[in-house]
């Protein structure tokens, strides 16, 4: 009879923490705020000072090759006592303060969310540190939920041109037209125009065997080789080609710049990812027009998905 007891008493216990943790899932909310919004509990003496400086120059640095100054992140400073119920759901959240140790936690108040403390106490130099290696932590995160994204929903015949005749993936989103499918170049196209908007987007893929000992010299002019016979302008003769008066910044294989319209009045942002396979080179490049607006997710994803 005992053990009779003892086995619907588990049971009891066991379909009751079942439905605890269930419900636990189903009050963890999803999140709210954008990705590049960050909101920082942080008192004010803090923020006025040396250590929101280091903030502002870490978190809010310009992203390089845009046409405006446009930031990675944008912080949204409160103090302690302003952080209510209606903050807890954002995506990004960073403590700062004499009371935390280093550390992050995901999902405390919502699905899919980062938590993240900083010390506020540490000396300069290792506070410096701990801001450089949260802005990492958000900005991989970032690129990951971005191409995760595409993951879950992309153009799979386009997936599998690129990976069979490049030997790359790159999740193509699904609003893309797929213009031209070869062997050696795949360009996709997307082209949204209104009263009130002009967006305008591509993607190439493409490879060639170096010739020449400046390769990277090599890499430009066989870009704009492609770009004028390829992206051409609405008006006859015009043509794009990268904008050889702005520097590239490089960085581990990603470039980035601008790029312009000849004999025309167009211009915008380019992300450019370069691979060595076998004795090939092999290019992926971004390519957005969008005049007088924000472009900085556009050239996030093209970092994400290129």
């Amino acid at each position: 009879m005992k053990s009779k007891i003892y086995n619907i008493l588990f049971l009891v216990l066991f379909v009751f923490s079942c439905n605890e943790g269930t419900e636990r899932k189903k009050i963890l909310s999803e999140n709210t705020g954008k990705q590049e919004e960050v909101i920082l509990v942080i008192e004010d003496f803090y923020w006025e000072g040396n250590i929101g400086e280091v903030l502002r120059n870490t978190f809010e640095k310009e992203i390089e090759g845009l046409p405006q100054s446009e930031h990675f992140f944008n912080l949204i400073q409160i103090n302690n006592s302003e952080f209510s119920r209606f903050f807890r759901t954002h995506k990004n959240i960073i403590f700062v303060g004499d009371d935390f140790k280093d550390s992050y936690t995901k999902n405390k108040w919502a699905k899919a969310q980062i938590v993240m403390y900083i010390d506020s106490k540490s000396e300069e130099e290792t506070f410096l540190k701990s801001c450089i290696k949260a802005f990492n932590f958000l900005n991989r995160k970032e690129l990951e939920n971005i191409k995760y994204t595409y993951q879950k929903g992309h153009n799979t015949k386009a997936r599998k041109h690129i990976k069979d005749n490049f030997g790359i993936e790159i999740f193509l989103p699904t609003e893309y037209s797929v213009s031209l499918k070869e062997e050696h170049l795949f360009i996709s196209d997307f082209h949204s125009f209104n009263e009130n908007q002009d967006l305008l987007k591509y993607v190439l893929v493409y490879d060639f065997i170096p010739e020449q000992e400046n390769i990277q010299k090599e890499i430009i002019q066989y870009t704009d080789s492609i770009l004028k016979h390829y992206i051409k302008g609405a008006v006859e003769g015009s043509f794009v080609q990268l904008d050889n008066r702005i520097t590239l910044k490089e960085n581990d294989g990603l470039c980035r710049g601008m790029w312009t319209l000849k004999n025309g009045f167009m211009a915008g942002p380019f992300v450019m990812r370069t691979r060595y396979i076998d004795d090939r080179i092999v290019i992926s490049l971004g390519l957005v027009f969008y005049p007088n607006e924000s472009k900085r997710n556009y050239v996030r994803t093209f970092e994400s998905l290129l």
